[in-house]
This record gives C-alpha cells, structure tokens and sequence, in this order.
C-alpha cells in the first residue's frame, strides 16, 4: 500500500488557500499513485491560531460539504483542522475522509499549555482514542502531544493497530551540525520505539514554514513494523515523502515479538482504578 505523506506549509488563519494546496497536493498523491494521503497537524488553519480560534473553526458537516469529500473517492485523506462541535466547543481535530465519506474525527486529547504553548486557552480536549478501518487496515490517528503521552498509543496498541498516523505541527529547537533539529531526532526516536514495540507503521506527518517566529522543523518521516526508518523528508521544505507499506511485515513483526498476544489489559485496568481509589 503506498502512502503519501505531505511536508505542509500552512498560510496561518487562511483557511481557504490552506484547502486549495492541500487539493493540489492530494491531485499530485493520486498522480504518483498513492493510496493515502496524511497532512499535518492544523495543516487547514496554521498552527498558532489563538485569538481566530473561533472564526476558522468548521464543523464536521461543512467539511464534508468541501471538495475533500468526493476527492476520497480516489484516495484516503487525513487533514488537520479546527473542528467546532455541536455544543460549539473547539477542538484540535483530524478529519479522516475515505471512499467519499468522513469517517473518523480525533480529537487532540493532550494539550501543551507550557514554555511556547498556550492550546489549552484556546481548544477543548478529546476524551477518545479509536481504531477504525481505512483501506482495510485497523488504524489510529493521534495528534501531535497526543504520541508524548505513551497511553494514547497503549491504547491504540491493545485495539490491534496497525498503521498509526501521527499529525504534528512540532517547532524546531536545537538545530543541529547533521542538517535537523534536536526534537526532529527524538520524533524520529519515539517513531523507532513505537512502530517496535507495537509491531505497527509508524506515518509521522510534520510542517515546515515559519509562523510567528516558529520555525517548524519538518523531517517527515515512516516507520516499519521492525522500528526501521524507510523513508524521511528535509528539514525546511514542503514535499511529498511516498511509502510503500508491505503488510506482510506486520504479521511478520508481530510472530517474531508476540507482545499484543501476550498483553493482559486487565491488569491495566484494575491498577488503574486501584491507585484512582487510593488518590
């Protein structure tokens, strides 16, 4: 299965040239024969939305009233955006579109309101973690902070997962000789150790560009089920990185180390509402 991963530069709070790239870039994936198409984090609105929080926000209908929807009748699209709910609460969410229809919403459940980030001011927190099924293959969407807390991925993991789609909108810090910047390395570390451990893909969607003086550190990036980096994109640069996923290295991975066959969520579970009890 091959899988398009889109390098984005995002116009902040311009939602509508936002969508036009994004279709321009989703016409580019069907050309090269891609089956997937995965953007990054807020690749619809900019990342530092703040104050306009509200005024680009869409719902989840207007979406599917966008060309988004027909265009995923030839190819699976994962978009990030602000999604405002039907009680009018704003999420960080990714919109997964498939065989013309919307079907799966996440909602960014970890919000990093520290150092240079201020999200929990301006967005609500999702409650969820799903897997559902997109061109067949059990799959999870998590959204940038949302993979810092390794929960969200046990959770994805015990669902049987097996490509994680990661979105992220993830500023450069501590630029490095080697041409990447220091959290770039770690994404690409914490992509080795969960594609691993979970014997799943690994598609980590990240954006370039600068926006008000974030400069955002790109290096796109895919795991195998094995840890491996198969393919990787430049630091500053909007491309598209294409993946050809072989499922047959998920089956393989997932004999060799049988850790969901052998995981006991229960004891999870009854840890967890011990040491609730306990405070």
């Amino acid at each position: 299965m091959k899988v398009a991963i889109v390098q984005f530069r995002s116009v902040l709070g311009d939602f509508k040239a936002n969508l036009e790239k994004t279709i321009d870039f989703i016409e580019k994936a069907i050309e090269d024969g891609a089956e997937i198409c995965l953007f990054p984090e807020l690749n619809l609105t900019g990342y530092n939305v703040q104050d306009i929080t509200s005024e680009i926000a869409v719902t989840a209908q207007q979406l599917e009233n966008s060309p988004l929807k027909p265009l995923s009748e030839k190819i699976s699209i994962i978009v990030g955006g602000i999604e405002e709910s039907e009680e009018h609460v704003l999420y960080n969410s990714a919109f997964c579109f498939s065989e013309g229809k919307l079907i799966h919403v996440h909602r960014k459940v970890f919000l990093p309101t520290y150092g240079m980030f201020d999200e929990g001011r301006f967005t609500g927190a999702g409650k969820e973690v799903k897997t559902f099924y997109l061109n067949g293959v059990k799959s999870t969407v998590l959204i940038c902070e949302d993979l810092w807390h390794f929960s969200t991925v046990y959770l994805s993991f015990i669902q049987g997962t097996k490509f994680i789609f990661a979105l992220s909108s993830s500023p450069g810090r501590g630029y490095r000789e080697n041409g990447e910047f220091g959290n770039a390395k770690i994404w690409k570390n914490m992509g080795e150790f969960y594609s691993r451990m979970t014997g799943s893909y690994f598609f980590y969607a990240n954006r370039v560009g600068v926006e008000d003086g974030f400069v955002f550190s790109g290096k796109s990036f895919a795991c195998d089920p094995f840890g491996n980096v198969i393919a990787e994109a430049s630091p500053f640069k909007e491309e598209i990185l294409l993946v050809n996923a072989d499922l047959s290295l998920i089956r393989a991975a997932r004999i060799s180390l049988p850790l969901l066959r052998d995981e006991k969520p229960e004891i999870i579970f009854n840890n967890l509402r011990r040491i609730l009890d306990e405070g």
